[in-house]
C-alpha cells in the first residue's frame, strides 16, 4: 500500500516540480554562462589597449555579475518553492475538506504519512543535489578552479566545514549534511503543520508557522552557541570539538525528523479532529 500512495503523490507532483526543475535548471545555467563571460571581459580589460575597452568592460562585468546573482537566487528559489509546495500539499490534503477523503483510506495514519514523506523528500533531495550542482559550476565558472568546487559543496557540511580542507570526505560530509537536513525540514513542517492543526481553532497555518519558526529557531541557537562557543574559547583540539558539534547537529536533525513525523502519525490517529 505504501508504493501505491507513493506513487499517487508522485503523480501529483511530478508536474509542478517538473517546472519548478526547468526553472532552476535555466537559471543555473543562465548564470554559469553569465559568471564564465564575466571572466572573458576581464581577460579583454587586462589584455585590450585603449582608453574605451576598460570602462567598456567593466561596465558589462558588473551587469553579468549582478545577473549571474539574480539566476543563483532563482536557483535557490525554485527549490525553495518545492518545499513550501509539498508542505502545502501536505496541510491541504490531510486538514482540509480533502483530508476527510485521505483519512477515510482503509490505511494507518502512519501509512499515509510516510508516503506523503518520501516522495517530498526525495524530490526535495533531487533539487538540492542540482542547486548544489549548479552553484559549484558557477563557481568553476568564475574560478577556473576545481577545488573551489569542492569547498562550495564542504560549506555544506554545517560547523565542520570550519575545518574542512577540501578533500573527499568534506565534500561527502556536506552532501550527507544536505540530505539531512532534506529530512530534517519536511519533519519539522509535517510535525508543525499537524501541530497547527490539531491547537489552533483558526488560522491553523498561521499557528503551524509559529510552531515551526520557533523550534527551528530554538534548535538552531543551541548548535549556533555550541559553535561558536569552540571557535571562540580557548577549547584544545578545537578542530575536533568544532566536528563534534557538527556531527551533533546532524544527528539532532535526524531525530528530529524521526520523531517529528512519529508524532504527526500519532496526532493524526488520536487527536486530529477535522470537525
Amino acid at each position: 500500500m505504501l508504493g501505491k500512495l507513493m506513487a499517487y503523490e508522485l503523480r501529483a507532483l511530478w508536474k509542478p516540480a517538473a517546472v519548478m526543475l526547468a526553472v532552476m535548471v535555466v537559471a543555473g545555467a543562465a548564470g554559469i554562462g553569465c559568471l564564465g563571460a564575466t571572466q572573458m571581459l576581464s581577460e579583454v580589460a587586462r589584455s585590450g589597449s585603449g582608453a574605451v575597452a576598460a570602462p567598456m568592460s567593466g561596465n558589462a562585468t558588473v551587469a553579468l555579475f549582478m545577473a549571474a546573482l539574480f539566476c543563483g537566487f532563482l536557483v535557490w528559489a525554485a527549490a525553495a518553492a518545492l518545499y513550501v509546495f509539498v508542505a502545502m500539499r501536505f496541510y491541504r490534503t490531510m486538514f482540509t475538506d480533502e483530508g476527510y477523503l485521505t483519512l477515510t483510506l482503509p490505511v494507518r495514519a502512519g501509512t499515509l504519512i510516510m508516503a506523503k514523506f518520501w516522495v517530498a523528500y526525495l524530490l526535495l533531495a533531487a533539487f538540492s543535489l542540482v542547486a548544489l550542482l549548479m552553484y559549484a559550476l558557477m563557481v568553476l565558472a568564475i574560478s577556473g578552479e576545481v577545488g573551489a568546487v569542492a569547498g562550495v559543496l564542504s560549506i555544506m557540511g554545517g560547523w565542520g566545514a570550519f575545518v574542512a580542507d577540501g578533500d573527499v570526505a568534506s565534500v561527502l560530509g556536506g552532501i550527507v549534511n544536505t540530505l539531512v537536513t532534506c529530512a530534517y525540514a519536511l519533519g519539522l513542517a509535517f510535525c508543525s503543520l499537524t501541530l497547527g492543526a490539531w491547537w489552533a481553532r483558526r488560522h491553523k497555518v498561521a499557528a503551524a508557522v509559529g510552531v515551526y519558526l520557533a523550534a527551528g529557531w530554538a534548535i538552531a541557537l543551541v548548535f549556533s552557541i555550541a559553535g561558536v562557543v569552540v571557535m571562540a574559547g580557548s577549547v584544545a583540539y578545537w578542530d575536533v570539538a568544532l566536528t563534534v558539534v557538527s556531527l551533533a547537529q546532524t544527528l539532532a536533525n535526524i531525530g528530529v525528523a524521526v520523531g517529528g513525523l512519529a508524532l504527526a502519525a500519532h496526532l493524526v490517529r488520536t487527536k486530529v479532529d477535522l470537525g
